[in-house]
């Protein structure tokens, strides 16, 4: 068992929940490592291919609400 120490040294305190949500969702669903950017009013995904890219259009609204995204999430191909 992990101690709290233990669990504070591994967070990354610099990244918002709902980014370390959306990493950890694209991680264990689609099997591939995130890159987001940040902007003031909206967040972009990165995807390595136009299929997931299409895939993850379509489930937009459901990763907006498990990930509690509070901007507007903008899927690209790159």
């Amino acid at each position: 068992m992990d101690s709290i120490k233990d669990l504070l040294l591994a967070k990354n305190l610099d990244e918002p929940t709902e980014i370390a949500a959306l990493k950890s969702f694209c991680l264990d669903k689609y099997k591939f490592e995130a890159k987001i950017k940040i902007t003031n009013d909206s967040i972009t995904l990165f995807v390595p291919s136009g299929i997931l890219a299409t895939e993850l259009r379509m489930q937009q609204k459901t990763i907006t609400s498990r990930c509690q995204l509070t901007k507007k999430l903008h899927v690209r191909i790159g």
